[in-house]
């Protein structure tokens, strides 16, 4: 699973990396200075967020909880931070956007606790070893009810098995996208789980570094840079 992160880039950075790729962000986007850093971003805060717009990539904040479009209430009680890549595609909450909304949530790291005992668990974060940033593959969708407020826009990070270096900490990892497959993931045009499910593989053995962190970072209040830092 993926239940804290890290942020901290400028949208500029972001999109020298991926025109490389084929996958600029819009004008506007490119332009805007980038997300306020987070050092703990937790399930149903505002997360940064990329999707497909008219002349590039649209860059913007989500929630980090999806809340599907056919939903009676602006509130789902099931967790919806996460969606397994395995089965979205066939689950009512993650149906539509695995076919019609597909995302990318950029990340500088990730947090994963590391069971030791039954009342133990250590804190680790990750990053890529080469320190660029993270990619990771997600879904969003659109929830509104003009009787209630401004429509609600929200997301997921999809999972899957681990690899090498997440295995020894726990059994799912996010599925972590390479820069050149951000524009593929995209791709309006593909829509099943054939044409998809290559981007959603387990992130190659060696992508990843990663050392223990204090305790802090279980307490949602705790957002610093100290967080990050070896224990």
């Amino acid at each position: 699973m993926c239940g804290r992160f890290t942020y901290k880039f400028t949208w500029k950075q972001i999109h020298e990396q991926l025109e490389m790729f084929g996958a600029a962000l819009s004008r506007a986007s490119r332009d805007m200075r980038g997300p306020k850093p987070s050092y703990n971003a937790a399930p149903k805060s505002q997360v940064p967020v990329l999707r497909r717009g008219d002349d590039g990539l649209d860059a913007l904040e989500m929630r980090w909880w999806l809340l599907p479009h056919w939903s009676k209430t602006p509130d789902i009680k099931y967790a919806t931070f996460n969606a397994r890549s395995e089965d979205a595609a066939s689950k009512s909450t993650f149906r539509t956007p695995f076919r019609k909304r597909r995302c990318v949530i950029p990340a500088s790291g990730f947090y994963e606790w590391k069971k030791l005992d039954d009342e133990t668990k250590q804190p680790y974060y990750i990053t890529r070893a080469d320190g660029q940033p993270i990619y990771f593959a997600g879904l969003w969708d659109r929830w509104g009810d003009p009787e209630i407020g401004p429509p609600i826009e929200s997301c997921a990070i999809l999972t899957t098995a681990p690899n090498a270096e997440m295995s020894g900490v726990h059994n799912r990892m996010p599925c972590i996208l390479e820069p050149e497959s951000v524009a593929g993931w995209l791709d309006p045009a593909k829509s099943t789980p054939e044409e998809l499910g290559g981007y959603l593989a387990t992130a190659a053995d060696g992508l990843l570094a990663m050392h223990t962190v204090d305790r802090r970072v279980g307490n949602v209040r705790n957002n610093d840079a100290g967080l990050i830092e070896p224990v």
